[in-house]
């Protein structure tokens, strides 16, 4: 049977491969980008994901998943976590636009997950660092609707 912190060790486990799926869409559509200020976005939101995939590594090892508030698999279920975990698929054929919206649904889906941790630990350390994550994924969020906005609202 699979313990409370087995369970959350592979859900944190799940963020960080979250997180290289991210640096690696940031980079990808940089790559595509038309515009060299959004491309320098998409660079820098991919260099954030490292640091994030870090932080992440680094509160595995120091042991936060031994320092959440669930102390049944079945209290851990219930909050279904895994929920903002999902990945957002594109397409080859997926436009700026398409990118921009993906971007945005991935980041608030993380902002809401580390929100959550954050809510969910009793380690003021461990908290604080979830606390961080989930304000630079709003921070993420909030650049990417900007550039949505000033690219393609204008045209709605």
């Amino acid at each position: 049977m699979t313990t409370v912190q087995q369970s959350f060790e592979k859900l944190v486990s799940l963020a960080i491969e979250r997180e290289v799926e991210a640096y690696e869409f940031y980079t990808e559509s940089a790559k595509l980008a038309e515009l060299s200020s959004s491309e320098k976005l998409l660079k820098e939101l991919a260099e954030q994901e490292v640091i994030h995939r870090k932080k992440l590594e680094t509160a595995l090892k120091e042991g936060v998943c031994e320092m959440f508030a669930c102390k049944t698999n079945a209290q851990f279920k219930k909050m279904d976590l895994g929920r903002y975990l999902i990945s957002i698929p594109l397409k080859p054929s997926s436009t700026p636009q398409d990118v921009l919206i993906v971007g945005i649904q991935r980041e608030e889906a993380s902002y809401d997950f580390y929100k959550a941790l954050s809510e969910l630990t009793t380690d003021a350390p461990h908290k604080a660092v979830f606390e961080t994550l989930a304000r630079e994924e709003l921070s993420h969020r909030d650049r990417l609707q900007k550039l949505y906005d000033d690219n393609f609202q204008q045209w709605m």
